[in-house]
């Protein structure tokens, strides 16, 4: 006798926990709606079969809000077999430092992850958007949610959200028995914003990637750009002012084209310390790239390998405590929202492991290493020379 081996299809549920939606006739939290939703779901068969096994954060509500748990639920998003949206234009939950997470909420990360992973697979059910101040996550969700332009039923109480739920469940995996799941897996960034940046050339897409990272840090923290170096954004970082100078990699790093658009940075670090207020260290580089990045890759542009190498969500960091130069390759920056995502993660990072502290001395040291050479290279050139006062 053969024995088929039946696993259930995977569905995730994302939305905000807290908001409230009408349900029986009173105001309840949107975690309940997901629990009815997650009960009538599961309960639908094929051949006395379960076909469905649906997530919900509420199934590990004992774990804390952390790091972690970010990443689960992004992880969860983007390996589900089905994503289903609640969606009401709240960005949710923004990370665990009041300081960083400020840009890119749970929700509207975890939808990215989903439509970027496998587009097919997303289906959402429209509750009424809340209203979101200029330049909120909530707006940034809001625009996201609308160029991607997901259709989806228009629902006004937890009744409605409840029976659409099973339909677009049973619809969603209708839709990919007929492609079938290998082939929508396929999905990448081949849709709205990441399509329009991938039409871009080179230098045009170098710099709409990095003019988006310089306005994140920007934004952030009141961080503010220096005029002589516009790609320069001097932030507080433990306490102490640290000048991160962003660009991009507009391609992978293994086409050469496009990595030496970049090259190694940090050999102009006298250059650009000329141009840096005297209390700010630095500077640290920050390379969106287009595509991934390895930890060799990192190390290829840094130059040696003796450097301290941490391959993370966001990315790579580099740093070599020696010269105390720091590189750090955001990598997968497809579009505006996953490249702030990508480095609100890191920011993130810093705050949350102690490396913030780190990060910031190693930049003083830099500071002064590239002041030093600068003012080497001027005593030494002939212009220099002629230039310089007399000692009294």
């Amino acid at each position: 006798m053969t024995f088929l081996a039946h696993e259930p299809l995977t569905l995730m549920i994302s939305s905000r926990c807290t908001d409230e939606v009408l349900l029986d006739d009173r105001l309840q939290p949107m975690a309940a709606v997901r629990r009815a939703m997650k009960d009538a779901i599961e309960t639908i068969q094929l051949a006395d079969e379960q076909i469905f096994k649906v997530w919900i954060h509420e199934d590990e509500s004992g774990t804390g809000a952390d790091q972690n748990s970010w990443d689960r639920c992004v992880s969860r998003a983007r390996n589900a077999d089905i994503f289903l949206v609640l969606y009401n234009g709240n960005a949710g939950w923004p990370g665990t430092s009041e300081r960083l997470g400020d840009h890119v909420g749970i929700c509207h990360a975890e939808l990215e992850a989903a439509y970027n992973k496998t587009p097919s697979k997303v289906r959402t059910i429209q509750l009424p958007a809340i209203e979101a101040e200029s330049g909120s996550p909530n707006q940034r969700f809001q625009t996201y949610f609308k160029r991607q332009k997901l259709s989806g039923p228009q629902v006004k109480i937890g009744e409605e959200a409840i029976e659409w739920a099973g339909k677009l469940a049973v619809s969603a995996l209708l839709d990919l028995a007929r492609a079938g799941v290998g082939a929508g897996s396929k999905g990448g960034y081949f849709a709205g914003e990441a399509l329009q940046w991938a039409r871009l050339d080179y230098e045009h897409r170098r710099k709409v990637t990095t003019d988006t990272v310089v306005g994140y840090l920007k934004e952030r923290s009141h961080g503010r750009k220096t005029g002589k170096l516009p790609n320069a954004v001097v932030m507080p970082v433990a306490g102490r002012s640290v000048a991160f100078v962003c660009d991009c990699i507009p391609a992978a790093l293994s086409t050469p084209t496009a990595r030496e658009l970049v090259g190694q940075p940090f050999l102009r670090d006298h250059e650009i310390s000329i141009a840096l207020p005297k209390t700010t260290g630095g500077p640290v580089h920050l390379i969106a790239c287009q595509k991934g990045v390895t930890e060799a890759q990192a190390l290829r542009q840094l130059g040696f390998p003796d450097a301290v190498v941490v391959s993370a969500p966001f990315g790579v960091y580099v740093a070599d405590d020696v010269q105390k130069i720091q590189m750090v390759f955001i990598a997968n920056c497809r579009d505006e929202t996953t490249t702030r995502h990508h480095v609100q993660r890191f920011l993130q990072w810093l705050d949350e492991q102690g490396e913030d502290r780190l990060l910031a001395q190693r930049a003083r040291s830099r500071r002064r290493i590239a002041d030093l050479i600068g003012r080497e290279q001027a005593d030494s050139s002939p212009a220099g020379s002629a230039t310089r006062p007399k000692s009294r």
